[in-house]
């Protein structure tokens, strides 16, 4: 009896989730891009993918009541999840601007490049399902708030965390630096968890949701000096430094893999020990 509900969630779950990709599917072909056969265009058509499940995982619990209202829990789930895809393709669009020629050279072929634009789009993809669900028009409101906030939030702590590198980013993805991929791809997805922490939870006004806010993201800022020190220092066993030093010279100019990986692991450790032990 107890596995019933259960059984019934799943299911509603994953016709949320099939209809999501059928939708995504014939809008992405009513704008003009068919899914490419290169390792790249896989690489983000995957990255589209986990986003979709994870929102889809959120409108099931969000959006579904009791079972009662089977009517109702579909209406719902149509309205935040038509408004949830809108707001993916508006942060896909915004967000992926300040990178520029990055996106073109993703489109292209180029493995880092896409790595970096998948990355972004798995981590709108947490900052979405933390937000997007509900059976009310405030609900919507406020999810949508905290949304825009979240991203605003990640494209900020990413020009900051990545102005302290001695590389640049930018560069070294266009030019196909695997290394620089996975560093920046690890950050990213590592403050969106962050960031989706701080922003899950029920709405307590105002001024007590954004101190609860700033204290869940100053949580965040021990990204970087663990990078510094435990990366650096304890295992690659180089010297303290406040910016650059060797593991942005490992990344930057050997385009060391493991280095890169490293970073970025460190980054989703220290990101998953947070937001579990907050």
């Amino acid at each position: 009896a107890q596995s019933a509900p259960m059984v019934g969630t799943l299911v509603f779950g994953a016709a949320v989730a099939l209809c999501l990709l059928l939708l995504d599917l014939v809008l992405r072909r009513i704008a003009g891009r068919p899914d490419g056969t290169e390792p790249a265009d896989r690489l983000l058509v995957g990255a589209r993918v986990l986003a979709l499940f994870l929102l889809a995982a959120s409108l099931t619990l969000r959006c579904r009541g009791d079972g009662d209202d089977l009517a109702g829990d579909v209406l719902w789930t149509a309205l935040f999840g038509g408004a949830g895809l809108v707001l993916l393709e508006l942060a896909l669009l915004l967000g992926l601007a300040p990178l520029g020629g990055v996106v073109a050279a993703a489109r292209s072929g180029n493995l880092a490049a896409a790595t970096a634009v998948a990355a972004h789009t798995v981590a709108i993809g947490v900052l979405l399902a933390a937000v997007c669900g509900g059976r009310s028009f405030d609900d919507l409101a406020v999810g949508t708030v905290a949304y825009a906030i979240g991203q605003g939030t990640l494209f900020l702590l990413l020009v900051l965390f990545r102005a302290l590198t001695s590389y640049d980013d930018r560069a070294e993805l266009v030019a196909g630096n695997a290394a620089a991929a996975l560093a920046h791809g690890g950050l990213t997805i590592a403050l969106a968890l962050v960031i989706a922490h701080a922003t899950d939870g029920e709405y307590q006004g105002l001024w007590p949701s954004l101190r609860d806010y700033g204290l869940a993201l100053a949580e965040g800022l021990v990204l970087y000096p663990l990078r510094q020190l435990l990366v650096q220092c304890v295992i690659l066993r180089s010297k303290p430094t406040f910016a650059g030093g060797e593991l942005d010279r490992a990344i930057g100019e050997r385009k060391d893999l493991g280095a890169g990986a490293l970073e970025g692991a460190t980054y989703l450790a220290v990101a998953l020990f947070v937001v579990r032990l907050a």
